[in-house]
């Protein structure tokens, strides 16, 4: 099984040259077409999203542990993002001008970056979505389980044990320059090899990368929100009937400790909207993953070719956006976030008045 599941854009010249499969040239040319241009401008407001939820987080500080994952996150989906218009570009290169570089040099430079980037955020997100899981279901023990400190730990834990394996990538796709007959010169390519200690690590790392990391972390992001919103249910079913039964009790007694729910629920309803965006955004890919197990020549060389790779760059958009939807998510959510991002924005303005006068 290929690694390629996301489908590497660039890819899609190469095959144009040698296409196989259901879709027609044209076909098969407009889609990646629309794809790309639909993917660049969600990809630019994604990497801008998230360099300011980075410096929001960076502003709030990280006494909770909330910020470091969420900050963490936003370090992870920007790199996401960076690779996906990265790869936009190399798609787009040959196309432009002439260039000494072969779209197949994406494989190592970009693509496995991003499926990489996103198995990390996607492992980012299961975290934050357990952390939350615990905090209503172990609300006594949560602060001393899971401290700024070990949240800092696990996020560099998670960023290490994600992406560290893809060394091998760059030993099985090294890189140097090659001699392709059609364009009748050489250029900076994938080099062949034929190493067998490497090809078993690989295949190995495709595992890790591709089944592994991917349908753990979908799984568990999957079974916390569906119990996270069976107990917001529950919660405001309670409050409803605690306001009618109570109609005698002070709102002093009753302002704190609905206060403190309601920060609560807020903070659920947030991380429950972010894996909500995360699940419905890795469906197609999980989906992907099935077929390309169950039918073999679904990939890159295979008869149905051309599909795997505009449906793996369509999924290449689905990262994005996933990424991408973050910051509207705590800006209508978190009042905290939308106050640190306002103040942030305020004194820019302030100062670039300044500058005017």
């Amino acid at each position: 099984m290929t690694l390629l599941i996301a489908a590497n854009i660039s890819s899609a010249v190469v095959a144009e040259e040698q296409t196989s499969g259901v879709l027609t040239v044209g076909t098969y040319r407009l889609l990646l077409q629309v794809i790309v241009f639909v993917g660049l401008p969600i990809a630019a407001f994604g990497m801008a999203g998230n360099i300011i939820n980075i410096i929001v987080y960076i502003k709030m500080g990280f006494t909770e542990s909330t910020n470091i994952s969420l900050a963490a996150l936003a370090f992870s989906d920007l790199g996401v993002v960076a690779t996906a218009i990265c790869t936009e570009i190399v798609f787009l290169l040959p196309i432009v001008q002439d260039v000494s570089i072969a779209p197949e040099v994406s494989f190592t430079l970009v693509a496995f970056p991003h499926l990489i980037l996103t198995r990390t955020s996607a492992m980012i997100t299961a975290f934050i979505s357990l952390e939350r899981y615990l905090c209503v279901f172990l609300p006594l023990e949560i602060r001393r389980i899971i401290t700024p400190k070990r949240t800092f730990i696990i996020m560099v834990v998670i960023f290490v044990a994600v992406i560290s394996p893809m060394i091998t990538v760059y030993f099985r796709y090294p890189l140097g320059w090659r001699f392709f007959p059609e364009q009748n010169r050489s250029l900076l390519g994938i080099l062949p090899m034929n190493d067998t200690t490497v090809e078993t690590s690989f295949l190995i790392f495709q595992a890790y990368s591709s089944i592994v990391l991917p349908i753990s972390s979908f799984v568990l992001v999957t079974f916390c929100t569906i119990l996270l919103s069976v107990n917001l249910r529950r919660s405001k079913a309670w409050r409803d009937s605690n306001r009618g039964n109570k109609k005698q009790t002070s709102p002093a007694s009753e302002s704190e400790p609905s206060t403190e729910a309601s920060k609560e629920n807020k903070a659920i309803k947030m991380v429950v909207a972010i894996a909500t965006v995360f699940i419905i955004s890795s469906i197609p890919s999980c989906i992907h993953i099935i077929v390309v197990m169950m039918v073999p020549e679904f990939d890159i060389t295979g008869r149905y070719a051309n599909i795997f790779i505009v449906t793996g760059n369509a999924f290449f958009v689905g990262d994005t956006i996933n990424c991408s939807a973050n910051i509207i998510i705590y800006y209508n959510m978190s009042s905290k976030f939308r106050q640190a991002a306002q103040e942030l924005f305020s004194v820019k303005r302030h100062s670039a008045a300044r500058q005017i006068t």
